[in-house]
């Protein structure tokens, strides 16, 4: 009996353990980020809200106001979803729970202009929070240009179907940000493996194997709430 029990409290300890460690992977970034990314992030929410509020009723000389409050709330989104690790990658990217939805979200329902923009302002700030700087056309394609393309989504904004413009506004979307990350690791990887073939195959794969896992969850996603959430932002509109 002493046994028994020794041995089921080692297993409990251990599946504590092991879930702990999970939890600490998925959701450690919250601990990490900076006080001033937390003060930023609430300031884009805040900030949003109130704008959205003050020009809800209003008519059209104040549309490019609401655009930007409504950019606003879907950067703070993107930032606090992008904090949420569910896999995370040895060098750099992960798989998170849909971050790049808002952005791609906002570019269905305003565009492709002002998606590209959106995006690209994004991308810079995440930079800001704690990315990776090798070399300028490395950040380039790594965040501003990455994160612009999500953008893309905005192509299929007047299609019948919402669900499936939605759908192939994600595909476009990621398509794009994956073009731009398998850049982005040609110019580190070039001369850190054999050439620049093994480069490509190993860029391809490497960014590959994480982007496909969060398009596929955008999709899931947008297919579930996205007819809904884009009626919504077109009424705030």
């Amino acid at each position: 009996m002493i046994l028994f029990s020794t041995a089921l409290a080692e297993e409990t300890a251990a599946v504590t353990e092991e879930t702990s460690s999970w939890l600490t992977d998925v959701f450690g970034k919250f601990a990490e980020f900076p006080l001033w990314g937390w003060a930023l992030v609430a300031a884009l929410l805040v900030g949003g809200l109130i704008l959205w509020r003050v020009v809800r009723g209003a008519k059209k000389t104040v549309w490019t106001t609401k655009m930007l409050s409504l950019g606003a709330i879907c950067m703070a989104l993107t930032c606090v979803l992008a904090m949420i690790k569910i896999f995370r990658m040895p060098n750099g990217g992960s798989v998170t729970p849909a971050s790049m939805l808002p952005l791609m979200l906002f570019s269905y329902v305003y565009g492709v202009g002002p998606g590209l923009a959106l995006g690209a302002v994004y991308g810079m700030m995440d930079f800001a929070l704690g990315g990776w700087f090798l070399s300028v056309p490395q950040l380039l394609m790594d965040y501003p240009v990455a994160f612009a393309m999500c953008g893309l989504a905005g192509l299929f904004r007047k299609h019948r179907n919402v669900k499936l413009g939605l759908t192939l506004g994600v595909i476009a979307g990621s398509i794009g940000r994956y073009i731009a990350a398998v850049t982005a690791g040609l110019l580190f990887w070039t001369d850190l493996t054999e050439g620049a073939a093994a480069a490509i195959v190993y860029s391809l794969t490497y960014n590959g194997s994480y982007m496909l896992a969060e398009c596929l969850i955008c999709i899931a996603l947008a297919v579930l709430l996205g007819e809904r959430l884009v009626r919504e932002l077109r009424k705030a509109a």
